[in-house]
């Protein structure tokens, strides 16, 4: 493996390299869905229809792969457990990127360079695209990768025993390759050049390599003519589908593009309203490299361990590589256009589609072949450092060894750090399926009748780009409790469902390890506690009279924070291990749904609910979103109501934030009340005094002077009412 290397230090490798695995991506095991794509084939595989679907994506589309494609994207998901799809998954992504750098060892005789290649290609590998493979796509492309790597190996041994058997297996493995993708088709020249390196290597003659290379690509002139005859015989009816060579140079930016944001961070200028995000740190979008290591340095105490374990490993590991590794790597010329090439190849197919050249009109659609480039890039760095440091020896190999492992260790921590948002999300998107499946194990569920309506908001949350088709939920319940549901995102206030209507809402963060949410028999639609915000704020709420709080087995403590009568009520929460589930039951008069909440096991000192609303009335417009907060703005006047629904007069206090674009003055007019405003700066804190009668109140705020026609002079920020001296909601000073 490497020069003066014993067995248990060749051992240590390869456990560090499987320690830099599991650092890695051991939280791909809670990851969701990240397309809609894959979750469209689970919805076929749970209508029993996939065969079908396949076939009309291929003739629709005049490839026949999505026979191969949708079958194999589709067969994890005849496997009820989320873990288990993504190990399955996760094993297969790991054998493709160690095949990559076996082969690349094997091929240049160098076993520290397939090493180091696996290892760059863990810690450098960029999960920050919405159409991540190991998510969405499992046992598809990297399945189709390991074909021809293995393919590749096969013609090595061929070039060193001779054996036809072996051309064969070739053959057929890459074949499969081709089969999976089209994009596949582009490492042919790569397997060519393995068979005149190969018979290099061990002395076979010219002809003799040349007759190799015809045999090797039959597998390759049998799939091209399969896919003329296919094509020909079902034109594609997707325009994006279309040959695009009308622009060389368009091509070619776009093949360059896919290929170079697969370098270690090369995507940092990429997309930054969706990725370079500090989950742990700050939710700020990061504009530039140097900003995000900015924040990186100044929030070191907060880094994940895992970042930090996977920064050491791969320092450690690249270091002792690099440190001991051979003395004198050749520069070979032929070797290192190989790797260039097979950095670029794969996404050569992907540049000539008209809906793929996009880096020249409205930036990068990411793409799967990305992360061959990666595997490449991988190679090409791992080569280039081992030459680096085979050029010197002693003290100064060491050092340069040193300064390497450094340069890759920052790498894989900043890197690891940006991919950790792009896994937030995608536990997140997870969040449903996992709050979907605790829900059916309840004994609970088995009480709802066939036919019933579910209201499940949480379901539909959108998260990144993920969709879940019409009736996808109901086919989903449907295939894992064989009732027929009707599974609604929210009820409508115009027509709402007859009785029986039943709740389910997720109480814990869509993140969070443990899962709770709400399993709820609607007794009665009625309207919520009146919401100055809301666009149509009488429509209906979900009342119950009874609600179950279920949490798997690993959330113990938690404590249910809920509003029942008017009367806030905090009840504890503890797991009995009931069928693996802790159930506590709510009981009340028609407790609001939505005012449920999952608090930590402390005490708190809740406060009476406030009898002052505040609502929006003339001349105000709806809410619109800031960075503030919710914004109502005002032209020449508006009217705001407030109602004290107690029986006495009470003292009370509006408090806002007054915007101006221009200075104003505001003349602010209620009961016993005048007051005008002086509104010069962009923002404007104010704080008025009132004491409301019982029943309802105007108060009017007219802008001084008018000017007519005007729709946004003056904006309200954070507009409340609040009672003096109103109690505080306050968490004690330790746990119970």
């Amino acid at each position: 493996m490497l020069k003066d290397t014993s067995p248990p230090a060749r051992t240590l490798v390869l456990a560090c390299l499987a320690a830099a695995f599991v650092l890695a991506f051991a939280g791909q095991l809670r990851t969701g869905a990240t397309t809609s794509d894959d979750l469209f084939y689970e919805q076929h595989v749970i209508s029993g229809d996939i065969g079908a679907f396949a076939a009309e994506l291929a003739a629709g589309a005049g490839r026949f792969h999505h026979y191969l494609h949708v079958g194999l994207t589709a067969l994890p998901y005849r496997l009820d457990s989320e873990p288990a799809r993504k190990a399955i998954s996760l094993t297969v992504f790991a054998a493709a990127m160690a095949s990559c750098a076996f082969l690349a060892a094997t091929v240049a005789g160098l076993p520290a360079l397939g090493l180091l290649a696996m290892l760059l290609a863990v810690a450098f590998y960029q999960d920050n695209w919405h159409h991540n493979i190991v998510s969405s796509y499992p046992l598809v492309f990297d399945s189709g990768l390991l074909c021809i790597s293995w393919a590749g190996y096969c013609l090595w041994r061929h070039g060193r025993t001779g054996r036809t058997r072996l051309v064969v297996l070739a053959n057929i493995l890459a074949f499969a390759a081709y089969c999976h993708f089209e994009a596949f088709l582009c490492y042919a020249p790569l397997l060519c050049a393995v068979v005149w390196l190969a018979g290099e290597r061990y002395d076979r003659p010219k002809r003799e390599r040349l007759r190799t290379m015809a045999r090797a690509n039959i597998g390759l002139a049998v799939y091209l003519v399969t896919y003329v005859a296919y094509r020909a015989l079902h034109p594609s009816q997707y325009e994006g589908n279309a040959l695009d060579l009308t622009s060389p140079l368009r091509i070619l930016e776009t093949v360059l593009a896919y290929s170079q944001s697969a370098l270690p961070l090369g995507a940092f200028h990429l997309d930054v309203e969706y990725v370079n995000r500090f989950p742990v740190i700050t939710n700020g979008l990061v504009l530039d490299f140097t900003g995000y290591l900015r924040q990186l340095t100044a929030n070191w105490p907060r880094l994940s361990p895992a970042w930090l374990g996977l920064s050491v490993v791969t320092g450690g590991l690249a270091y002792h590589l690099l440190s001991r590794g051979p003395d004198r790597v050749r520069a070979r010329l032929l070797p290192a256009c190989l790797v260039l090439y097979a950095a670029y190849c794969p996404n050569f197919l992907i540049g000539l589609s008209p809906k793929y050249q996009e880096p020249t009109s409205h930036g990068i659609t990411w793409y799967v072949t990305s992360t061959f480039s990666a595997y490449a890039w991988s190679v090409g760095l791992a080569l280039a450092a081992l030459w680096l440091c085979g050029r010197v020896s002693g003290r100064s190999r060491k050092g340069l060894a040193a300064g390497l492992a450094v340069l890759a260790a920052a790498v894989a921590l900043v890197n690891a750090s940006v991919n950790a948002s792009v896994l937030e999300s995608k536990i997140a998107a997870a969040s449903r399926w996992r709050m979907a499946r605790l829900a059916v194990k309840s004994p609970d569920f088995d009480a709802l009748p066939d036919g019933a309506t579910l209201v499940a908001p949480d379901l539909f949350a959108p998260v990144n780009v993920e969709i879940t088709h019409p009736g996808y939920w109901d086919a989903w319940f449907a295939h894992r409790t064989g009732k027929r549901l009707h599974v609604l995102e929210r009820i409508d206030p115009v027509a709402p469902p007859g009785l029986p209507v039943y709740a389910l809402r997720r109480l814990s963060g869509p993140t969070d390890a443990a899962t709770s949410l709400l399993l709820a028999r609607v007794t009665r639609l009625g309207p919520p506690r009146p919401d100055p915000y809301a666009p149509r704020p009488d429509q209906p709420a979900l009342l119950a009279d009874a609600a179950s709080v279920i949490s798997d087995a690993t959330n113990r403590y938690p404590d249910i924070l809920y509003e029942d009568a008017g009367v806030w009520r905090l009840i504890s929460a503890m797991a009995m291990g009931r069928r693996k589930l802790s159930e506590t039951t709510l009981t009340g008069r028609a407790i609001p749904v939505d005012s449920l909440a999952m608090v930590p096991s402390w005490r708190l000192a809740v406060g009476a609910p406030s009898d002052l609303t505040l609502r929006f009335g003339e001349g105000c417009s709806p809410p619109e979103h800031s960075i503030s907060g919710p914004i109502v703005w005002i032209g020449d006047s508006g009217v705001l109501r407030l109602t004290n629904s107690g029986g006495q007069p009470v003292a009370a206090r509006l408090a806002c934030n007054l915007v101006a674009m221009t200075p104003v003055r505001v003349l602010v007019t209620g009961p016993g009340f005048t007051k005008e405003i002086d509104a010069r700066a962009l923002s404007t804190p104010v704080t008025l005094p009132l004491r409301l009668p019982p029943g309802k109140s105007r108060l009017e705020m007219r802008v001084l002077p008018p000017s007519p026609g005007a729709a946004k002079r003056l904006g309200l920020v954070g507009a409340a009412l609040l009672p003096d001296m109103a109690p505080q909601a306050m968490p004690s000073s330790g746990p119970r």
